[in-house]
């Protein structure tokens, strides 16, 4: 147990050391080309992607296996699998052009609530209705924009065994822009950090799977909840 929990304050070190490496020079890039582009926090989103990409190469437990096509869409909204705290970074090793909506709360800390919507999380407060209409505007011209949205359906992480109901909001928002859910398989990070466990379950070398599956395209469904028991059946599928 102690080998498992030095294995994750390593972790977080890692983690957080490797970010603050890469926090000053981006945020100098990030203010220089600030005037002239639309979507200045791309920059900040690209380093990113090769801080956890670096991250998961030296933190050696993780054997990342991951499938994915020749093409990424752009103006899709990814879904993914959630059984760990790992999923975030995963993801963000190579979907560009994000936004994310996360229950962490960075508001309480200034800087840290400027460099997580740098990196493309947004936080909102379920119980200010306000808060909520605002976010899934955003949203929306993400979308429209031809930028990508990643959104956990499950609403928060289970335990590697099944998936836990799917939310709504994700559904909804391709059926009111008409644009494409990519699902994604994320299978085996529960074996490593699972919710509720601040250590590692393990000091083994473990493989993660991620797998994108086919688009589902909302012209297909009659209605969101159809579009979701779909999307939900088939990543239970193939979740198994």
């Amino acid at each position: 147990m102690r080998l498992k929990c030095l294995l994750s304050f390593y972790a977080f070190i890692l983690f957080w050391g490797t970010i603050g490496l890469f926090v000053l020079p981006s945020l100098l890039i990030y203010f220089l080309v600030y005037p002239f582009m639309k979507y200045p926090q791309d920059i900040f989103q690209y380093l990113s992607s090769v801080i956890y990409k670096i991250f998961f190469k030296l933190l050696y437990v993780a054997d990342l296996k991951i499938e994915l096509p020749d093409y990424l869409p752009n103006g899709a909204i990814y879904i993914a699998t959630h059984q760990s705290s790992l999923d975030y970074p995963i993801l963000g090793s190579f979907i560009k052009k994000y936004l994310t909506v996360t229950n962490l709360n960075f508001t309480r800390i200034p800087f840290a609530s400027f460099v997580g919507k740098l990196i493309g999380a947004r936080t909102v407060n379920k119980n200010k209705l306000n808060d909520i209409a605002v976010m899934y505007k955003e949203l929306e011209d993400i979308l429209n924009d031809n930028r990508n949205i990643i959104i956990f359906p499950e609403g928060t992480r289970n335990d590697g065994t099944k998936l836990k109901k799917f939310k709504k909001g994700a559904f909804r928002l391709a059926m009111n822009t008409n644009k494409p859910i990519i699902p994604i398989i994320i299978d085996g990070s529960a074996k490593l950090l699972a919710k509720g466990d601040p250590c590692f379950k393990t000091t083994a070398r473990t493989v993660v799977r991620v797998k994108m599956l086919d688009a589902i395209y909302p012209q297909n469904f009659e209605n969101e909840i159809q579009m979701m028991n779909f999307a939900s059946e088939m990543m239970s599928y193939k979740n198994k």
